[in-house]
């Protein structure tokens, strides 16, 4: 017995109208979409390359342009995410930043405050963080690992600032 399943599967006994209301409504999709053009439809796409002198290109196509390109987003500067904690004297803070070297990075601290910033061809971050207390910044050590950075610095004991005031 030479059993054809697609036959079997195109068969009006098996399937009915169903399937060619099916196959109109596909056809109709398709033609609905030789016909949109204009604003309203968007196309997007790129490609990167390396060429013959190691660089990295970057070509874009399609209708969009400006705000609404993705490719806006290689000359945005991106918000890492972060966590600060304070722990046993010990002030640590953490940042998401994936796709670049340590000689990229900039840190800089004040008593208060952790300002990270990388800025190369491909990849722009940056960020300042409010710690939770102050910190001695001449005690920061900083580790990038796999994207990670782990900075920890020293936290310093606020000594309260009393003075004296006379009464005239």
């Amino acid at each position: 017995m030479d059993t054809d399943i697609w036959s079997d599967f195109f068969d009006d006994s098996i399937f009915g109208d169903s399937f060619e209301s099916l196959s109109k409504n596909i056809e109709k999709m398709f033609s609905r979409l030789d016909n949109i053009n204009g604003p309203e439809f968007k196309t997007y796409g790129y490609t990167i390359y390396q060429g013959p002198d190691g660089v990295p290109h970057f070509q874009e196509f399609g209708n969009c342009s400006g705000e609404e390109s993705p490719a806006r987003l290689l000359t945005e500067v991106t918000e890492p995410l972060t966590d600060v904690t304070l722990e046993n004297g010990l002030v640590r803070a953490i940042a998401e930043i994936p796709g670049v070297s340590k000689e990229d990075i900039l840190l800089e601290s004040t008593k208060n405050s952790l300002s990270l910033t990388v800025n190369t061809l491909n990849k722009k971050f940056a960020k300042t963080l409010a710690l939770p207390c102050d910190v001695d910044p001449d005690s920061a050590k900083a580790v990038y690992n796999n994207g990670i950075l782990e900075v920890t610095m020293d936290a310093v004991e606020k000594k309260p600032q009393k003075k004296r005031i006379t009464i005239a």
